[in-house]
């Protein structure tokens, strides 16, 4: 990891070895319950964000850089 003025950012093979290890823990599972605790920390967050995932299942982890994406049954991606 190499550190910049906001703080540790993952390299991308550490940020790919994540998403490795959270696949088999992720995939298929459904998120029962979500709390946004800071919505301003990047940009706007849709409307009842919360609820829209509850229930939704992952159906897979991806990666786009040095962000983690999972796709989710609504159609949804989540960052």
């Amino acid at each position: 990891m190499r550190r910049n003025h906001a703080g540790v950012m993952p390299e991308l093979p550490e940020v790919e070895t994540v998403r490795r290890g959270l696949l088999p823990a992720m995939e298929g599972r459904r998120i029962e319950a979500a709390e946004v605790r800071r919505p301003d920390l990047r940009f706007p967050l849709p409307e009842r964000m919360a609820e829209r995932l509850a229930g939704a299942r992952v159906q897979g982890l991806g990666r786009r850089s040095k962000y983690i994406l999972a796709d989710l049954s609504t159609g949804e991606t989540l960052l």
